[in-house]
């Protein structure tokens, strides 16, 4: 007996559905996607106080300097460096008490118990500086060059914590003494385990290879990481899965992130560190690339309707979506077309951020606009024209973005007008009937 052959979409929406689902129910991807949420308002908040620090402009460095009195500016930017130096500059700890705690609440162990066993985990790894006055830790490794380091002691320390725990092997106190006391004597033995654990590891990398875990997790997996991550090429594969995914109604943005947050967030402090010591940012991809420029879109889609819609279908979706698009929010634009499963659409809607990413990265290359400088790490929703100042430090970086808005609104424009003309025509014969 024949069937009726299923469309295009809904095969692949078929296959690509248990993979999304797969992906995102997965608790290690669910767990770093949670610490990288818990990070990010750090980032905003020290960006705050490394904008005013290092404003862009310098008749505003010279105005606080003038009305403090004080001998230059590097006497009160250094204040404003307490800010960093407790957030964006321990980044990679923030993410250890961040994911250990996800990832305790996924498997169901101790919280408090596998935050501190992971941190000490942690610190046991990270090698210490010799001083005259003694072994001292660098804050530059707990930052966002340990955030590769912090994931890996993290799900290890988590894991075999769970493994020892579900075996019953802890100190068993009488029933009578109350779980508030007990619960930590029940902890001792599988924290004694993780930390002999790491520290094994420690003695072996250091005595066996004369290395340490930082400069061994950041080659063997940072570096080819970072390269992926931190090319053009890899750039474009990820927005175009992305969309991709986006376009078959998965939520590509969330699959993504959990995965290349870490490695764009750590190619981000890498600039930062080079502008604080006063040298040109060496990454032109980072987190300020995907998310202010290569994400630049899915805007033209509106713009387009607002310039060319006749219909009123269209004419609400462009009054309804403007707004929240001002702050990047683009799912009034997916659902008020729409564009999902929409074929109609597929090549703007693939091709958008793959030619704002191409275009920035030109622009960047050859220095025509000055790399994001990763002193002003934006959240995604600051509104177009305002974050391009900002994370670059230039006027130019505005009006790049202004460039790419143009550019994806022709993309956008004759798709648009060829699907609002056939809807107009659909609404006229309504109205006659």
């Amino acid at each position: 007996m024949n069937s009726e052959k299923k469309p295009l979409g809904d095969r692949i929406q078929e296959k690509l559905g248990p993979f999304s689902a797969k992906v995102n129910g997965n608790l290690y991807i669910q767990a770093v996607r949670d610490a990288m949420l818990a990070y990010m308002p750090f980032t905003f908040i020290a960006s705050i106080f490394l904008i005013i620090a290092f404003f862009p402009i310098d008749a505003v460095t010279n105005f606080i300097t003038k009305m403090l009195g004080v001998a230059d500016a590097s006497v009160w930017q250094n204040k404003l460096l307490y800010v960093n130096n407790a957030t964006l500059a321990i980044g990679g700890l923030i993410v250890v008490i961040s994911l250990s705690k996800s990832l305790a609440e996924k498997l169901n162990v101790n919280n408090t118990q596998n935050i501190l066993t992971a941190l000490v985990s942690f610190l046991l790894l990270t090698p210490l500086t010799e001083t005259e006055s003694g072994p001292m830790l660098d804050i530059s490794r707990i930052g966002a060059q340990s955030m590769f380091l912090s994931i890996v002691v993290c799900i290890i320390s988590v894991k075999l914590y769970k493994l020892i725990a579900d075996k019953d092997i802890k100190i068993k106190m009488p029933a009578s003494v109350p779980p508030a006391v007990a619960g930590p004597f029940e902890s001792v033995i599988p924290s004694f385990i993780v930390v002999l654990f790491f520290f094994v590891i420690r003695l072996i990398l250091e005595i066996g290879l004369k290395n340490d875990a930082l400069s061994l997790i950041n080659t063997v997996l940072g570096v080819p990481l970072t390269l992926l991550g931190g090319s053009l090429g890899g750039m474009i594969v990820v927005k175009l899965f992305e969309q991709f995914l986006w376009f078959f109604g998965l939520h590509g943005a969330s699959i993504i992130a959990a995965v290349m947050d870490p490695i764009h967030q750590v190619l981000e402090d890498q600039n930062k560190v080079s502008s604080l010591a006063g040298d040109i940012p060496e990454n032109i991809i980072s987190m300020s690339f995907r998310n202010h420029f290569a994400s630049i879109g899915l805007v033209g889609a509106i713009i387009a309707i607002l310039i060319v819609a006749k219909s009123r279908q269209y004419r609400e979706v462009g009054k309804i979506a403007f707004v929240p698009y001002l702050f990047n929010i683009g799912e009034p634009t997916l659902f008020g077309i729409p564009l999902m499963l929409n074929f109609s659409y597929i090549i703007p809607f693939l091709l958008g951020n793959t030619i704002s990413t191409i275009v920035s990265y030109v622009a960047f290359a050859t220095g025509i606009v000055p790399l994001p400088t990763g002193l002003a790490q934006l959240p995604w929703t600051t509104p177009i024209i305002f974050s391009g100042y900002f994370v670059t430090g230039s006027i130019r970086g505005s009006l790049l973005q202004i460039v790419l808005l143009v550019l994806v609104t022709l993309l956008w424009l004759p798709f648009v007008k060829a699907a609002d003309k056939q809807i107009y025509e659909s609404e006229k014969i309504a109205d006659l009937g």
